[in-house]
């Protein structure tokens, strides 16, 4: 929260443990959550005549009157809060009756359910990583015209076009 605030807008969490010397997908599920959270805050309340609908408060009046069947409701309620994909907010009987799942439990559920769903999406046809190759090869020799690759690094890039495991070198 602290890197967000102070405006970084990279923050490296995302499934770390053991002081970011290990990585664990369901972690990552986790800190999703928690990114999601941060992210919201950062995003701070809009205030302006549409967000606080002072009309509507008027029309809707004190108790018993609600707001949950009205349009402005249902066009900002999602909006305005995060809703955690597996930090719940159930009150502790409800969280008691639907098997008292912990936020880990959820996570991994979450982890199975995103493994067994997935999608590979089809791989790149040729002619796209011959595109892809080209572009490379003009930015690379870009870079080096420019003196922004050294001799040392483009070596390296040569050596890793050449490697029989290339592009995985």
């Amino acid at each position: 929260l602290i890197g967000a605030l102070s405006g970084t807008n990279t923050i490296w969490i995302q499934g770390a443990l053991y002081g970011e010397l290990a990585f664990h997908p369901v972690q990552a599920i986790i800190d999703d959550d928690v990114v999601g959270m941060i992210g919201r805050f950062i995003e701070g309340i809009n205030v302006n005549d549409e967000t606080l609908a002072i009309d509507l408060i008027n029309e809707v009046g004190p108790i018993p009157g609600h707001y949950l069947n009205k349009a402005h409701t249902r066009k900002w309620w999602k909006k305005e809060q995060f809703v955690p994909k597996v930090a719940d907010k159930l009150s502790y009987p409800e969280w008691l009756k639907t098997g008292k799942k912990d936020c880990l439990t959820l996570a991994k559920g979450r982890y199975e359910e995103m493994l067994a769903t997935h999608k590979v999406k089809p791989p790149l046809t040729p002619g796209q990583e011959e595109d892809i190759e080209r572009i490379l090869k003009e930015a690379r020799e870009y870079y080096k015209k420019k003196g922004l690759i050294s001799d040392r690094e483009w070596a390296a890039y040569k050596k890793d076009l050449e490697s029989p495991n290339y592009p995985y070198a």
